[in-house]
């Protein structure tokens, strides 16, 4: 019986690894925290939101281009949100809205990347916050071998007045935290059951 829970825990440890499967036609509110599917965040690239203005004015419509400085055969996906505004997807479809954000429809090559457009709030004593993750994948199907990076950019109104909150670092989210502290809790029990069980033989 013992072995039987030894074999239960080391499978949970394999499947709260990922924890998500990798997704090819977009990301929902799922990749909000970043590309959990894709491990931690490792892509040395620079990722870039072209277009973002640092001073908005109230309801203009302002292009946006999402790509990366990595190689030029790489392909990848990416979300971004933004916590004012709206986000409108492309005339071409390679993005699409999901989830209160915009994603990839399919991977597409990050050096070309995607365009969008930000329409900017009717207030103009705001700042809007724009998160972005971008992966890059190698096409196997897995998880494994895949990169990602965040970028957080802020815009603000031409009244705005006040302190900006300094980005958090997209090295520990919470989310990638207490899904380290699930995993490893779920593992611990496990073994603590299988060597306290009973009429081993």
């Amino acid at each position: 019986m013992r072995h039987g829970v030894l074999v239960v825990a080391l499978v949970a440890a394999m499947m709260l690894g990922p924890l998500s499967v990798a997704s090819p036609n977009g990301v929902g509110a799922q990749g909000d925290d970043g590309c959990l599917c894709h491990g931690g965040p490792s892509l040395e690239d620079a990722i870039h939101l072209h277009g973002w203005p640092e001073v908005f004015d109230a309801g203009a419509a302002y292009p946006i281009h999402i790509n990366a400085s990595t190689s030029p055969e790489a392909n990848g996906g990416f979300r971004l949100v933004v916590d004012g505004g709206a986000l409108l997807e492309n005339a071409t479809s390679t993005t699409q809205a999901m989830d209160a954000g915009l994603t990839h429809t399919a991977p597409t090559s990050i050096v070309e990347g995607w365009s969008a457009v930000w329409v900017a709030p009717n207030a103009t004593d705001v700042a809007v916050r724009a998160t972005l993750h971008v992966n890059v994948v190698n096409g196997n199907g897995a998880s494994d071998g895949d990169r990602w990076a965040t970028l957080s950019v802020v815009s603000v109104g031409p009244d705005h007045d006040g302190v900006l909150e300094v980005p958090r670092s997209d090295a520990l989210t919470p989310l990638v935290a207490g899904i380290g502290v699930l995993g490893l809790a779920v593992v611990f029990a496990l073994l603590i059951i299988g060597l306290r069980e009973p009429g081993e033989e």
